[in-house]
């Protein structure tokens, strides 16, 4: 019987928990395969405690408290405590479709990949406000490509909840995501690419979606440009900070930025003068100045101690 880790961090969302567990309750198992489920109560308080123990859950379930925020730090206090030879991850805002898991592992064995990725479909987590579909398209993710199609090379666009790795091929070490990026993210791709360039595979899922909800404290514009300015740095952190360092790549990014401020700048000014920022060219603004100044010390903490 082979053994399958589900890993949910969590902090301060006892909510969300509540469901991402309940709809883990429901998976339908992989034939000779077995759960085991570690939830990462990542708060001061251990408020994840009566969460863990108010779901029924049909699967052996272990919740472990870690006060040191961070989510690369939770993540790697979950790898050290499962048990699984495959490790699937879950986020606490997230809910689990009853045949993610058996999708996943299905285009695992199919295509004999270390790790396989599905779509992210954003949900408004309560009333949707106006404007409800830009926020659901700038957090949801799908490739659409075609099942068990080779994804090595698109590491910044998959999407960890909702993936599945062969955990002895993927995860060496006490530290596999590396705690420097907890408060500002990029752990996961920083992994991916260090995975992709010791020769791993990755492949894609279509039937493995996950839904992700967006709680309602991230649905602000200043937010998700914050998090596209974050977002341009890692395109060039992440090169600098793989072994050997990729210093081409990071330079060819910078490139991208200075180009695209270049041209998103102007156009971003003129929706301003008009009354509000227009959200497409500010946001490839904000990713240009992102590349440019990758090497800022003071970056967004949207995540960590600046989790919302």
């Amino acid at each position: 019987m082979t053994t399958i880790t589900i890993l949910i961090p969590t902090r301060n969302r006892p909510g969300p928990l509540a469901r991402a567990l309940a709809s883990v309750s429901e998976l339908r198992v992989p034939d000779d395969y077995e759960i085991e489920v570690v939830v990462v109560d990542n708060s001061d308080d251990g408020n994840a405690r009566d969460v863990v123990a108010g779901v029924p859950m049909p699967f052996a379930i272990t919740r472990i408290h870690v006060r040191e925020p961070g989510v690369a730090t939770a993540r790697n206090r979950g790898l050290a405590e499962a048990q699984g030879e495959v490790v699937a991850f879950l986020d606490d805002d997230c809910e689990a479709p009853t045949e993610w898991l058996a999708a996943q592992v299905g285009t695992l064995l199919a295509t004999g990949a270390d790790g396989s990725f599905g779509p992210r479909i954003a949900k408004i987590d309560g009333p949707e406000p106006e404007g409800a579909a830009w926020f659901t398209d700038t957090y949801s993710r799908d490739l659409a490509v075609p099942e068990g199609t080779d994804v090595s090379d698109r590491d910044a666009y998959l999407p960890l909840p909702g993936s599945a790795f062969l955990r002895e091929r993927c995860f060496v070490g006490p530290t596999p995501f590396d705690q420097r990026l907890d408060d500002i993210g990029g752990e996961d791709v920083l992994l991916f690419r260090q995975l992709v360039m010791d020769g791993r595979r990755f492949v894609w899922s279509p039937r493995a979606a996950m839904v992700e909800y967006i709680p309602l404290s991230r649905l602000d514009r200043g937010f998700v440009m914050r998090r596209r300015y974050l977002s341009g740095q890692h395109r060039c952190l992440i090169p600098m900070m793989v072994r050997p360092p990729q210093r081409g790549e990071m330079l060819m990014h910078m490139a991208k930025g200075a180009a695209a401020t270049l041209v998103a700048g102007p156009l971003a000014l003129l929706g301003r003068l008009g009354g509000r920022w227009p959200a497409g060219p500010t946001g490839l603004l904000m990713s240009g100045l992102g590349k440019l100044t990758w090497w800022r010390k003071d970056r967004p903490a949207l995540y960590g101690k600046g989790h919302r």
